[in-house]
C-alpha cells in the first residue's frame, strides 16, 4: 500500500493509491482534511503521550532527557496522562475551548519546522510536536 501525506500549515490530508489513482481518505468524520492543531494538558504531555500511547521512543540522549523531564513535571503537577488527553484537529480545538487556561494548544505545528538558532532541547521538543 502507498499513501501520500500532506502536512499543511492549516490542514493535513492523506491519500491512498487505489488502482493507480490517489484517493483522499476521510480523517475527521466525512472530511478529508483535519486541522493542523494539537491540544494537551501541558506542553510536557506531548512527549509522554508519544512514548506512552504511540510507542515512539526518543532516538538520542537529548530526547531521552526531554522525555524524563516531561514525565517528572507531569507527575509533580499531578497529571496522570490518559490516551484521550491529547487531541488533534477539531477535537483539539474543542478540548482547548473547554478550558483555555488549563490547556496547551498549538495551531500549525508545521510552523516550527525550519526554525534556526535553537538549543538541542528546543529542537527535540519541536520534533515531538511535529511527530504528534
Amino acid at each position: 500500500m502507498f499513501i501520500g501525506f500532506d502536512y499543511g500549515t492549516a490542514n493535513c490530508s492523506v491519500a491512498q493509491m487505489i488502482n493507480g489513482e490517489p484517493r483522499l481518505l476521510n480523517l475527521e468524520g466525512d472530511s478529508v482534511y483535519i486541522p493542523s492543531t494539537l491540544a494537551a494538558p501541558t506542553r510536557e504531555s506531548v512527549a509522554e503521550y508519544l512514548f506512552k500511547f504511540r510507542d515512539i521512543k526518543p532516538y538520542d540522549k537529548v530526547g531521552e532527557q526531554v522525555l524524563r523531564r516531561a514525565i517528572n513535571i507531569n507527575r509533580e503537577e499531578g497529571i496522570e496522562l490518559e490516551a484521550n488527553d491529547v487531541a488533534f484537529g477539531e477535537a483539539a480545538l474543542s478540548l482547548y475551548l473547554q478550558d483555555p487556561g488549563e490547556s496547551y494548544y498549538v495551531k500549525s505545528p508545521k510552523s516550527f519546522l525550519g526554525a534556526s538558532g535553537l538549543r538541542d532541547v528546543q529542537v527535540s521538543f519541536f520534533e515531538d510536536l511535529v511527530c504528534a
